[in-house]
């Protein structure tokens, strides 16, 4: 057993002794244990008057630049119906931060609010609002003892400021006196708990040191910066200060855009937008419909795209080299059916375009006119964190239908965000809508432009829509410039023979579920059943019967190179084909009622195929499944099936009133018929035609036409082309009859 360690001879455990010095002297003890209540009391006092100075102190400095501080509040009103967009602090310079909308405070009868600074007489700087002039009444200046009102007389170039000036006196207010020294401290004044206070801070502390080398301290608040004799050496607005004294000086000698400056540069803004940023318009064919299948199934993000649309007006930029990048996120499906591309610039003649590539990271596409454009923007080059709080200029475009609707005024970047690749984004403060916006720096340099980013192949659903977003004109320009690279070559107009065409693996497929995962014993790799498929049949000669797959296999997901998230494989639910198709009932179907039909076969092209086909034609992958609970792969390359249902040649006979196709190989997989086998499939029925009124349904087979068999659309054709009476050999699953038509 161990000994317990032995206690120090000269301390006690009881709590009214006090320990013994280091030598021991008993007699020095007693004298501390007597001086020890003066030296306390002695302490709390000498406490005490530092505290109290202090207070005094920060009293008399807050007095002293006090009548220099004053209120700007800026009235807010709607601009033919349009209210002002964007969330911002109420108080910008408030360590109490109270966010709203704006169109928040026009509904309550609110000022916008902010710090003033009076720097000479009828004169006034405060932080730079950033709304735009059609949006605000009235500027209001505020003392407690009087106000008045002030117009806009210039911006700070480098300085997150505006210059107010005064348009008449303003009583209780006294002008800052800048002088240089050491600032001991930050005089701010806002609103609290429905009163104005004014706080005095420390001066900043923090210190930064970029990776170039420059150090400078970080601002967290608003304030006039005062020495200890409270005179003020500066005033403070932007988040970084240099570490020397250069920033100590009046708000008079910081660099301006004067109004008539600002102006000009406005306007200089304003004509190259209408020259460099093109109304273009795309038309489009028609997409190809199925009966009974819905547009866009596989896509429920694509909010704001209609595939079934024929005509887009979209704004394009254009860039050097006579290229233009069109902002239009176009998915495959869409991009396949573009036939015509037509530049519309602000003025001159209509220039036609040719389709060059889509980008492949983000949602746009390149063009390139028959005709030299003659004012492309110029990029910058620098980076982003170097325009964080700089004046920008800003272009809000916005094309309804083939009007132009164009706002200028100008913005700030609040901080960088980083994005993909480690690149910087930049962030406004105000956290407005961005997707028509476009930034310029002053000298008419293309700093930012609203683009989405391209959603990568996806076989699980994403239900949120992307949204565009600021993106460094420098990205963009290094995408067009780095084609065909940087291209995506599955995302390009095709041929309307071409414009159904799907990739497969040449499997059907099942959805999986958490029973089904757990008696597959795939439970870990698909999140209790949450992803994969189930194979259920796999076409002879197809990819996967050449790698082996048979049915049971459970496929988990595709592994593309240089793809750094893998594809999960999802099948949703037919809920459509859930039940057996109502061939019994068919007759009671009323004609109106054919073009809501669904087909009896399951469509081709699902989410599996349609992630396949946005790979691209000729694209390596690997897929991953598993087999008997064993983990397996094998690579493959995507390949476009053979002519399905929904891209087989078709016919209409107008005579008829009907429409027929030719019968491909997921037709012969359900009918269980043979290749070889006779027949073309109806595909659609004019109500009142004559093939309705005989009794004619849809998604059977016309096997011959008066004892001659029909082989495919052309000899249908040729057949029935024959005048006089039609006799067609029909037949419904296993049942056949006779239909006699008279056209005539």
């Amino acid at each position: 057993m161990a000994h317990p360690p032995l206690r120090d001879a000269r301390r006690s455990s009881h709590p009214r002794c006090v320990p013994l010095p280091p030598d021991g002297n008993p007699y020095k003890v007693g004298v501390m244990r007597r001086l020890l209540p003066h030296l306390l009391i002695a302490l709390l006092f000498a406490g005490f008057r530092s505290v109290h100075a202090a207070d005094a102190s920060a009293k008399t400095l807050l007095e002293a630049v006090g009548p220099g501080m004053v209120r700007v509040e800026i009235d807010l009103q709607f601009d033919k119906g349009e209210p002002p967009t964007g969330v911002m602090d109420v108080d910008p310079g408030a360590r109490q931060r109270a966010v709203h909308s704006l169109a928040e405070l026009v509904a309550d009868e609110r000022p916008l609010e902010t710090t003033g600074f009076l720097y000479e007489p009828g004169r006034v700087v405060a932080m730079d609002w950033t709304v735009h002039p059609r949006f605000i009444k009235t500027i209001h200046i505020r003392t407690s003892t009087g106000e008045t009102t002030a117009s806009v007389e210039g911006y700070g170039r480098d300085h997150w400021a505006v210059f107010l000036k005064l348009d008449g006196p303003l009583p209780g207010a006294t002008p800052l006196a800048f002088k240089k020294g050491k600032g001991v401290g930050v005089a701010s004044f806002y609103r609290l708990e429905g009163d104005m206070v004014r706080e005095l801070l420390p001066m900043p502390s923090r210190v930064q040191q970029s990776a170039d080398g420059r150090v400078s301290r970080v601002v967290e608040h608003q304030g006039v910066a005062v020495t200890a004799n409270g005179s003020p050496v500066g005033i403070l607005l932007n988040r970084r200060l240099p570490m020397d004294d250069s920033w100590q000086a009046s708000p008079a000698q910081w660099p301006r855009l004067n109004r008539s400056d600002y102006d000009a540069r406005l306007q200089s803004v304003g004509t190259l937008a209408n020259a460099a940023l093109l109304r273009t318009h795309l038309s489009f064919r028609s997409p190809k419909s199925t009966p009974g299948t819905p547009r866009n199934r596989f896509r429920p993000h694509d909010d704001d795209e209609d595939e079934s649309s024929t005509e887009q007006d979209v704004v394009g930029v254009a860039l050097a080299d006579n290229r233009v990048v069109v902002l239009a996120p176009l998915n495959p499906s869409t991009t396949a059916r573009l036939q015509k591309i037509v530049l519309h610039p602000a003025q001159g003649a209509p220039i036609p375009a040719r389709f060059v590539a889509s980008l492949k990271d983000h949602g746009a596409f390149v063009v390139e006119p028959e005709s030299t454009l003659p004012k492309p923007v110029r990029i910058v080059r620098r980076p982003m964190a170097d325009s964080i709080e700089r004046i920008t200029f800003r272009v809000d475009l916005e094309l309804q239908g083939e009007t132009r609707v164009q706002h200028l005024h100008h913005a700030r970047i609040n901080a960088v965000r980083v994005g993909k690749r480690l690149e910087g984004f930049p962030e406004l403060p105000d956290a407005s809508d961005v997707d028509n916006a476009f930034l310029f720096t002053s000298d008419l340099e293309l700093l930012a432009l609203p683009v989405e980013s391209r959603r990568k192949s996806e076989a699980r659903p994403t239900m949120m829509a992307l949204r565009s977003e600021l993106t460094p004109g420098r990205l963009i320009a290094a995408a067009v410039a780095g084609l065909p690279a940087t291209g995506d070559p599955a995302n390009i107009p095709v041929s309307e023979a071409d414009e159904n065409r799907v990739a497969w693996l040449g499997t059907e497929l099942q959805p999986n579920t958490r029973e089904l995962a757990r008696a597959n014993l795939v439970s870990e790799q698909t999140r209790d059943g949450e992803t994969g498929a189930i194979v259920t049949y796999v076409h002879p000669g197809s990819p996967a019967a050449a790698a082996g797959l048979t049915p049971g296999a459970v496929l988990l997901r595709l592994r593309v190179p240089n793809e750094p998230v893998p594809i999960e494989v999802h099948l949703d639910e037919d809920m459509m084909r859930a039940q057996p198709f109502p061939w019994e009932r068919l007759d009671e179907l009323r004609e109106q009622f054919f073009d809501r039909m669904p087909t009896p076969w399951a469509p081709v092209e699902n989410r599996f195929t349609r992630a396949l086909t946005d790979l691209g034609f000729g694209r390596k992958f690997t897929l991953e499944y598993m087999v008997d609970g064993k983990l397996l792969t094998h690579d493959f390359e995507v390949t476009p099936s053979p002519v399905h249902y929904e891209s087989a040649p078709r016919w209409k006979s107008e005579r008829l009133g009907m429409t027929v196709r030719d019968i491909t190989y997921d037709v012969c997989r359900y009918t269980q018929r043979k290749a070889d086998e006779p027949g073309v499939v109806i595909s659609k029925l004019e109500p009142g035609g004559k093939a309705s009124v005989a009794g004619v349904k849809p998604f059977e087979i016309v096997t011959h036409v008066n004892d001659e068999p029909v082989s495919d659309i052309k000899a249908f054709e040729r057949l029935t082309r024959v005048p006089g009476e039609l006799k067609l050999s029909i037949k419904r699953m296993a049942k056949g009859r006779i239909v006699t038509l008279r056209p005539e």
